[in-house]
């Protein structure tokens, strides 16, 4: 049976875009809204699915070839366009830091592997709206590429083996709950939430639920009728109703999604999609809705154009309110998209332009020009270091080759503070200071110790279960890296307001039970660290100046930035350290306050709390480099 075009899958996509754009407008009752991008997985699965399920059976065979160019005609054009416009318009909006790591990012968007090189802590998701990539938003694409890729290959096995659709639907049961299994079985989200988060094997399962569907329907559609019918309409109204809420209640960093929690949500779009293709019922009279239908149809170029056009056109460079500012921002993304797909997209994709094998030429002439155009924007030089690199191996807290065998080996512990010094500090000290650089734990989002609740952006929470255990997670960090020197840097989490319960009054650092907190969290991270063979030197917090977000300034972020906070961490540090002698402080906070423009130069800390790639490498540079190298010599005995 041929499938008929299902225009409430249309008002689906546009649906799950609307939730994606709020998100990525940092709306407060849109948290949830990354998982717009969860219910496009499906759909992708179940509609791929569907296509060649239905050309097997009418045929008996299956054309790789023409399945993978009609998905290239589709996909690749406005792609490399998006990526094309961004490489060249680079020097007009992006920063240093970007810019930098610029190359890899549009080398590996354009091969598909992008999900992969953001999997490391530098692109943490939790943390997409404060150093991201102009490319952040291609993850998912990647993963969408993969499945194409790869996916005919099984589909043309499975059904080979006899069977049908039972044999495919067996085949992707077994392998989504192996996709499951990767999450439960992680370990300690801390460490693990990028890599499930990106993962292209964490997230099948959210593919391989539209896949299932897919093998249930006949001609797009799941074939029911009667009592069936208006139960399907019934669990589609609830399905709905928990995936909006998802939209507004979830977050990010929520552990339950990770174990399990996408396999569960892509569960509720399935039925959702079921519910959207059957002949009558609520699920599809409002996803039939015109509006959400057009914005469906257009949703592909507007999710590639609306990442860069959000960034271009942020608060501080436009001034605007942030309601002025999400119509701006939605109306450019929409109407260049329905540009790009009326006059770009549908003439390649129907082969009115580029007929036969000129698309193949035009396509691989198209990435050439774009990667050579991207390898040649970045302002620094490809490295030859033993081999040509694709990726020179920036990753932030994973490094490079070691001079020797015998070279101190450095690793840094912290927050997302210290994250952004490593940018600067790892590299000088393989290239200046003689040493290798191994992975640490700096953990984005979270603090060192764990008391009660934290209140942060003017909201009160519980500590997120992947920053609970921070001194266990460091030791065991150190126990597989084995580093000579624990390098550590933490503070901007600690100095936040805390409370014991949701009654309980307000207190911070200089009252006694945090004092006694932060001091119990210090010993014992220097304690697990120094067990491994590690020599700590602890680096003292220089105050910082929380920024406002999206125009607005907390009580509570003023609060944290009171410096008495910071001189208090750092007294308790220094107690500390007289009683273990394998602790080293190494006084940053003083050295930053003789800088030109003092502790919060914004040549060297952008926004008041991290350090940007330049201020990190000059401080590295001048002071911080040579001093902890000396600290080790002097504590190893080897001079200096």
């Amino acid at each position: 049976m041929q499938s008929v075009h299902q225009p409430a899958l249309d008002g689906l996509r546009g649906a799950c875009l609307i939730a994606v754009l709020l998100f990525h407008s940092e709306r407060s009752w849109m948290s949830g809204g990354f998982l717009g991008v969860s219910t496009f997985f499906t759909l992708s699965g179940f509609l791929i699915t569907t296509l060649l399920l239905e050309e097997h059976e009418a045929s008996g065979t299956l054309s790789l070839r023409g399945f993978w160019t009609k998905r290239l005609r589709r996909l690749l054009p406005a792609a490399t366009l998006t990526v094309a416009a961004v490489v060249a318009s680079a020097p007009l909006w992006l920063d240093g830091t970007q810019r930098e790591r610029l190359a890899d990012d549009a080398l590996a968007t354009l091969f598909c592997v992008v999900n992969w090189r953001f999997a490391g802590g530098e692109y943490a998701y939790t943390l997409i709206f404060t150093d991201p990539s102009p490319f952040q938003h291609f993850w998912s694409l990647a993963i969408e590429g993969q499945f194409y890729l790869v996916f005919p290959l099984a589909v043309g096995l499975a059904l080979r083996l006899g069977g049908g659709r039972r044999t495919l639907a067996v085949v992707a049961m077994v392998l989504l709950v192996g996709s499951v299994a990767i999450g439960v079985l992680a370990g300690p989200l801390q460490r693990a939430q990028d890599r499930l988060y990106y993962g292209t094997d964490a997230r099948a399962a959210e593919l391989l639920a539209g896949v299932l569907l897919a093998c249930l329907a006949r001609g797009g559609a799941v074939p029911l009728r009667g009592a069936a019918a208006r139960l399907l309409a019934m669990a589609g109204t609830i399905a709905a109703i928990a995936i909006l809420a998802a939209w507004s209640r979830a977050e990010v960093a929520d552990a339950w999604l990770y174990r399990g929690g996408f396999a569960a949500y892509a569960l509720a779009s399935a039925i959702v999609i079921a519910a959207a293709t059957a002949p009558r019922g609520p699920v599809r009279a409002v996803l039939s809705a015109g509006t959400l239908r057009g914005i469906g149809e257009v949703s592909y170029g507007a999710y590639l154009y609306h990442w860069p056009i959000f960034l271009v056109l942020s608060a501080e460079r436009t001034g605007l309110s942030p309601a002025t500012l999400l119509a701006v921002r939605v109306a450019i993304t929409l109407a260049l998209a329905a540009l790009s797909h009326r006059f770009f997209e549908l003439p390649i994709r129907r082969a009115e332009v580029l007929r036969g094998r000129s698309f193949g030429f035009a396509a691989t002439g198209a990435v050439a020009a774009v990667a050579a155009l991207a390898l040649a924007s970045s302002p620094i030089s490809i490295e030859l270091r033993g081999h040509l690199a694709l990726h020179r191996a920036r990753e932030i807290l994973e490094v490079g080759t070691a001079r020797s065998t015998e070279a101190p080996r450095f690793a840094i512990f912290g927050d997302s503070t210290a994250a952004s010094l490593w940018k600067g500090l790892g590299p000088w000290l393989r290239e200046e200071g003689g040493g290798q650089t191994v992975p640490g734990s700096a953990i984005l989002g979270c603090g060192l110790m764990t008391f009660g609740e934290i209140e942060n952006r003017g909201a009160w929470r519980k500590e997120w279960k992947m920053c609970r255990g921070m001194p266990e997670a460091w030791r065991e960090s150190a126990e597989r890296a084995r580093p000579d020197v624990a390098i550590v840097l933490v503070g901007s989490w600690e100095a936040r307001n805390r409370r014991t319960s949701p009654d309980a009054k307000t207190i911070a650092l200089g009252d006694p039970e945090v004092d006694a907190a932060a001091r119990s969290a210090i010993e014992s991270a220097v304690d697990g660290l120094t067990a491994t063979g590690a020599t700590v030197v602890w680096l003292t917090s220089p105050r910082i100046r929380v920024p406002p977000r999206k125009g607005r300034l907390f009580d509570s972020d003023r609060a944290a930035s009171d410096p008495a906070r910071m001189d208090r961490l750092n007294e308790i540090v220094r107690e500390i350290a007289q009683t273990r002698p394998e602790m080293r402080i190494v006084d940053l906070a003083t050295f930053l306050r003789d800088w030109p423009g003092g502790e919060l130069d914004e040549s060297i800390r952008t926004e008041g709390v991290h350090f940007s790639t330049e201020g990190a490498s000059e401080i590295a540079r001048r002071w911080l480099g040579p001093e902890i190298v000396r600290e080790y010599r002097q504590r190893s005995g080897s001079g200096g």
